[in-house]
């Protein structure tokens, strides 16, 4: 079920395995305290491959493939997901490894994924950290924001296919030369996704709003986590703004709310301080519970 991989770096383990209907494809590195790591729109594994083996020193890092997108097929009549789809997919996987309760960190769509989580399974949890929910979701302007962004992608499928937009995508969002995909392997398959992201989570993942019912019932200790960085251009005009989007969001949640240094992908432009950093707030959001 699981194969090695060792060039001189922490063993890596990885298979599939069955959770909540899906088929999900997964790697463990390094031993001690569960810590999940949830990849945002067309993201896998690979995303967070070099922050893993930093956070591997301290924790046994899980990161996979999200359902439909690489390695997790799409299961068979499979044409629509939800928040609550996702996060039980997530829960599953952690219960399915036997690693409860987990610690969790996820990164744009993934936080709002982590966000769902946090509300929804508490039982497997330890301490959430959504580092940049998207700004589709939490800027004021959201669906003015939503529209253009879906004008812009269905004009690259239209001229150049869905690999295209993703390539597309991932420059407007963090500049062309977005470190996460450097890899040929990881940039073919994250094109390959640009599909699944389009049709069944644009518009979905990243516009939800949690239930205050939910909200008013967490216990598990929550972190909203920003950049110090803008990025592009776009993302850097846009910071203020949305810094103060989830600060709002945080006070809505009871949650703390805490920077990070770089932009929106530090696992992979600063790996070895993003691991150092999202270790010392896990560590310290345990002790004070998240508020």
């Amino acid at each position: 079920m699981s194969k090695p991989e060792t060039m001189g770096m922490p063993t890596t383990r990885h298979g599939v395995v069955p959770a909540n209907r899906a088929n999900l494809y997964y790697e463990l590195r390094g031993a001690g305290p569960a810590l999940l790591l949830i990849p945002g729109a067309s993201g896998d594994a690979g995303m967070y491959a070099m922050a893993a083996e930093h956070l591997s020193r301290d924790f046994t890092v899980l990161t996979y493939d999200r359902r439909g997108n690489s390695r997790s097929l799409p299961p068979a009549g499979w044409e629509a997901t939800t928040v609550d789809e996702q996060a039980d997919d997530a829960a599953a996987l952690i219960t399915a490894l036997d690693l409860a309760p987990a610690h969790v960190f996820g990164n744009s769509s993934g936080a709002t994924i982590a966000i769902n989580l946090a509300l929804r399974h508490p039982g497997v949890l330890r301490t959430v950290v959504a580092h940049e929910p998207p700004k589709i979701g939490t800027l004021p302007n959201r669906d003015e924001f939503l529209a253009q962004l879906r004008d812009r992608m269905d004009a690259a499928v239209k001229a150049g296919g869905y690999g295209h937009a993703m390539d597309d995508f991932h420059g407007w969002l963090t500049g062309p030369d977005d470190a996460d995909i450097d890899a040929a392997d990881l940039r073919q398959r994250v094109q390959a996704n640009g599909e699944n992201w389009i049709r069944r989570e644009l518009g979905v993942v990243d516009r939800y709003d949690p239930p205050a019912e939910l909200v008013a019932r967490r216990t598990t200790p929550l972190v909203i986590g920003i950049g110090t960085t803008g990025g592009t251009e776009l993302h850097t005009a846009l910071l203020a703004t949305y810094t103060e989007a989830l600060r709002q969001l945080a006070e809505h949640l009871g949650a703390r709310f805490l920077s990070f240094t770089g932009a929106h992908v530090p696992y992979q432009t600063v790996p070895d301080t993003f691991a150092a950093e999202l270790g010392g707030v896990l560590l310290a959001a345990g002790e004070d519970g998240g508020r």
